[in-house]
């Protein structure tokens, strides 16, 4: 069995993507604004647990990467077999490969590298992408802005904590809402709402949280969505929101 080679896999894929018009800025490929997801996903479930969803589900169907990095590598070697797959569902959050604080500065870049050229490529294959941000120290950040101001995006905190955003990650992620200045910040996992009331108030968008598996399926754990409404932090199922969204 040939082994996967990393570097050979970015090159062929930068190759291609400079092919198909994207552009690069510091050697990171640049989501176009065209290939971003817009809507609100009725369902959100990582790709390894896609079956989770049901058949009629899936055309508004959200799928993330925020998955364990051994089962992250496969689906790299794998990625135009799954894009027939991904093409079922209504979108595919960012990939996940995680560079972290204390990482080599070099594999930091390659992780957000990595996913750049994962988001991008779907993206040519008409695949609509929810950004996902992920950055490792303070030297990294700018080379995780790789989508669209004014466009919504994702974070996971799953295995990150048990408290919310701690306060490395927490800084960081508010500079890059100020530039974003998204209208929806969607998380994986759980946020507590004095979280998201101060974000919110900070930063004016509303909060769409999404469980991970383990707490959807073990404790029934739902979906909210949190917004501010005559100067008060508001939290409701996500259900409800949607059922009126489409009454």
């Amino acid at each position: 069995m040939m082994q996967f080679n990393i570097l050979r896999w970015c090159d062929d894929k930068i190759s291609y993507l400079k092919d198909h018009g994207i552009t690069f800025k510091k050697g990171i490929p640049q989501l176009p604004i065209e290939y971003t997801y817009t809507g609100t996903p009725s369902a959100v479930s990582t790709f390894a647990y896609r079956n989770d969803i049901p058949e009629a589900a899936k055309e508004n169907a959200l799928l993330t990467y925020f998955m364990f990095e051994d089962k992250l590598w496969p689906r790299l070697a794998k990625i135009d077999d799954d894009i027939e797959i991904l093409k079922e569902y209504g979108g595919v959050s960012g990939f996940d490969l995680s560079p972290s604080i204390g990482m080599l500065r070099p594999r930091q870049r390659l992780s957000i590298l990595v996913n750049a050229i994962h988001a991008c490529y779907l993206g040519t294959k008409g695949i609509k992408i929810l950004p996902n941000y992920r950055a490792g120290d303070f030297g990294t950040l700018c080379a995780a802005d790789y989508f669209p101001d004014e466009c919504s995006f994702i974070v996971g905190n799953l295995g990150c904590t048990n408290n919310g955003f701690k306060a490395y990650g927490e800084y960081q992620l508010d500079i890059v809402l100020q530039k974003k200045n998204p209208s929806i910040l969607f998380v994986y996992g759980s946020i507590f709402k004095r979280e998201a009331a101060r974000l919110i108030r900070q930063h004016g968008f509303e909060i769409i949280s999404f469980p991970d598996r383990r707490n959807r399926v073990r404790n029934n754990s739902r979906s909210y969505r949190y917004y501010l409404s005559e100067d008060e932090i508001c939290k409701e199922l996500y259900a409800d929101a949607a059922k009126r969204r489409t009454a």
